[in-house]
């Protein structure tokens, strides 16, 4: 990248040099240096200072008003006034300030102030104010676009961490429910088989049985203590996130974690949740992450509704959110990853749509077919 800059201030230098010796040919009856080798080389010169107009752009301005009293020579000028107001300090529109009044001030030496005020005062605009105008404007818009981009990427982070703790918080949730559970139902009949090996008259090959369900047993256990070091590890939790989760879950998780960190989200969850194909689920997250990044790149301070409802054969993923309560931190992002989850629903034979709203919002809507649910059975005479 530096080298990228270093040759286009080297090209910038290079074409001022050659625009100010063509130029010098119709003012060989003004300046200090009448000649022209003489004023050629001290044009060349200030054209030359140009290649540190990015790290020390006052000289460049110091060296072009030199010029332009030599020979009357403004081309140097006209870039270095450009280059103080884009790259100069907290001090740069008072030197441009100072670098004008010293043009007027000087013009009578040249010889230049008797051309008439119009034309002089044409100068200092078209020579010092427009391109140093040109500068400010160009710096206000480098920085905002840097403002910009700091905001997409916290945002872009949020959403991130969101999803990321949303899934461990419900393979926790899921791991400590099966400790609960096989724990107890483990340690119970780990009990029991001890229990079977203190009895006197149990045969022997009984007692052989019980004694190897009992260490079957403190291996579950010891496999459940295992997977709970697991998830209380830092370097552990990538492996947490490969377990089953639902869609349901993780998007009232999600929800929960991106009101945590500001954003205005509710979820409603519509018919009875029930499991899916795994390919289905994963879909519906990159569905819900890319509708929840996006609400939070483009409105920022808007409400997100997210309903998830169960039908027969389908399952149906709803993502909208209102106007933005402020500006946006991308104008378009070319949509280029709602593209790519259009084409992943249609492999899967779904349908998804993503538009504005009439209120001046945005909506995402999914519609996957899935497996029917399985009827219940036929209760026992």
């Amino acid at each position: 990248m530096s080298d990228r800059r270093s040759l286009c201030d080297l090209g910038i230098a290079l074409l001022v040099a050659v625009a100010s010796c063509l130029q010098l040919h119709s003012l060989s009856e003004t300046g200090l240096v009448r000649g022209y080798p003489a004023s050629a080389a001290i044009a060349v010169a200030a054209a030359a200072t140009l290649v540190l107009r990015r790290r020390w752009p006052e000289i460049c301005l110091l060296a072009a008003l030199g010029a332009s009293l030599a020979s009357d020579e403004r081309t140097a000028l006209f870039a270095a006034a450009y280059a103080v107001a884009h790259y100069g300090g907290r001090l740069r529109f008072a030197l441009v300030a100072g670098a004008a009044l010293f043009y007027l001030l000087t013009r009578h030496v040249t010889g230049i102030a008797d051309a008439g005020q119009e034309r002089l005062y044409y100068g200092v605009v078209v020579e010092i104010v427009f391109p140093a105008a040109a500068g400010a404007l160009v710096r206000h818009q480098r920085s905002l676009r840097a403002l910009l981009h700091e905001r997409l990427e916290r945002a872009q982070s949020a959403v991130d961490s969101a999803i990321r703790f949303a899934l461990l918080e419900e393979r926790t949730r899921l791991a400590f429910d099966i400790h609960d559970h096989i724990g107890h139902q483990a340690t119970f009949l780990a009990l029991r088989a001890g229990a079977l090996q203190r009895m006197p008259e149990l045969p022997e090959e009984a007692r052989k049985g019980a004694l190897a369900v009992q260490e079957s047993a403190h291996q579950v256990m010891a496999d459940l203590r295992q997977m709970l070091g697991v998830l209380r590890d830092g370097d552990g939790r990538q492996a947490t996130l490969s377990g089953p989760t639902s869609c349901a879950e993780f998007l009232a998780a999600l929800v929960r974690n991106m009101s945590a960190v500001g954003m205005a989200a509710r979820c409603r969850l519509n018919g009875t949740a029930r499991p899916l194909p795994p390919a289905t689920e994963q879909l519906l997250f990159r569905i819900c992450r890319e509708a929840f990044t996006n609400a939070a790149k483009h409105a920022p301070g808007a409400e997100v509704r997210a309903e998830l409802s169960f039908e027969h054969e389908r399952v149906v993923l709803d993502v909208g959110n209102g106007p933005p309560d402020g500006a946006a931190l991308l104008r378009s992002s070319g949509r280029m990853g709602l593209t790519g989850l259009r084409l992943r629903v249609a492999d899967a034979d779904g349908e998804l749509s993503a538009g504005p709203t009439p209120d001046g919002g945005f909506r995402v809507t999914a519609v996957l077919p899935v497996p029917p649910p399985e009827p219940a059975p036929d209760p026992a005479p």
